[in-house]
């Protein structure tokens, strides 16, 4: 048996979009006669994702980057050992510092790593983490997850071999009031979402300071943003700029879900306020469902979300602008309507998750 190693260098908190996207994965490497081995810093909380990873004969290691680095070297030299794979796949920073050097030494040829996050320019990066760019370069291939990403990375170090692969998602399908129903939503209520796991780089106390506008506007009435995706400890920090702004009825903290898909084909309105965004996986998810869409003009959010096509873009932090570009489509229900059809065909377009699938493997030259 011929083995790829995902080094994913984060915790599985829900199923996911990259979850979902690791189970298609795996599934068309199994397909090849691949199987697949993902290292998470921790057992993923999800037992139905586990599960569809077990279907695919693909396995679960865990080990810590983050907080263990030596205890993740060794145990992902024992790793490479007993698998010797003939691909690994490295994701998110720790990991993926540790995980391709080790694996270069330890002989194996095909090694790729993917930058999920904004690219800074070369000269505002670290001296020692310039050097391991310019150093892994010549030893692995590049996956950024959005043209502007795949733009600095080429500006930044013009010999590097890099493609730009949107992970893309599977397509939410459902009915919108069986939703609310299994939800409690109120089948009246224009439903505002979004889906966010942190608050300061999703720019959620931005957006709720919109929301705290046209709630003094009178425009709120009958509305409710709903924010799914936070821990705990992210929840209550927001929860004292929403008790502040007086819009504690307006807003509802969902924590982190599985049930994402159901909350878009809820919903009414999808808004990414981010400050910092690679792309957003969520947001591909709300295209794919129909809905219309609110960013702000930031990394690859702008590849999804087509000004005055299928949403609205608007500048970094200025809830005025979030604001007004909400309150627009609140009001006018024909706009929804043709925003959201043009979501679905960019989805249909760009990022299925097939596409993702397709493109990944063709880089992996199998």
């Amino acid at each position: 048996m011929k083995y790829v190693v995902h080094v994913m260098g984060m915790p599985s908190s829900k199923y996911g979009g990259i979850e979902r996207f690791n189970v298609a994965l795996s599934q068309a490497l199994m397909e090849k006669g691949l199987k697949s081995v993902f290292v998470y810093e921790s057992y993923p909380e999800s037992e139905a994702f586990v599960e569809d990873l077990q279907k695919n004969h693909a396995e679960v290691v865990v080990s810590d980057s983050r907080w263990h680095p030596l205890r993740f070297c060794k145990d992902y030299i024992q790793l490479l050992k007993k698998y010797r794979p003939i691909i690994v796949h490295a994701h998110f920073t720790k990991a993926r510092f540790y995980a391709i050097p080790i694996a270069r030494f330890r002989g194996i040829r095909n090694l790729f790593f993917t930058i999920h996050s904004t690219m800074l320019p070369k000269k505002e990066i670290k001296p020692f983490t310039r050097l391991w760019y310019s150093w892994t370069n010549k030893m692995s291939k590049v996956i950024a997850v959005s043209d502007d990403i795949c733009a600095v990375y080429k500006t930044n170090w013009p010999n590097a071999e890099v493609r730009r692969i949107y992970l893309g998602v599977e397509q939410v399908h459902g009915d919108k009031n069986e939703s609310r129903g299994k939800l409690g939503i109120p089948q009246s209520q224009m439903m505002l979402l979004t889906v966010s796991n942190f608050n300061h780089i999703k720019g959620l106390d931005v957006l709720c300071k919109a929301i705290g506008l046209l709630q003094d506007r009178g425009e709120m009435d009958g509305t409710c943003l709903y924010i799914v995706g936070q821990p705990e400890s992210d929840r209550e920090a927001l929860g004292k700029l929403i008790d502040t702004l007086g819009i504690q009825e307006q807003v509802r903290m969902i924590g982190i879900s599985n049930d994402v898909p159901c909350f878009l084909t809820a919903a009414d309105i999808y808004i990414q306020s981010s400050r910092n965004e690679g792309i957003g996986l969520a947001l591909m998810e709300a295209a794919s469902a129909g809905l219309p869409l609110v960013g702000t003009k930031v990394g690859g959010i702008p590849e999804i979300v087509r000004n005055n096509y299928n949403g609205l873009l608007v500048p970094l932090e200025d809830e005025e602008a979030l604001a007004k570009a909400i309150g627009l489509l609140m009001h006018d229900e024909d706009l929804r309507k043709r925003y959201g059809e043009c979501s679905r065909k960019v989805y249909r377009d760009e990022f299925s998750v097939s596409v993702g699938v397709e493109q990944t493997l063709d880089y992996y030259g199998i």
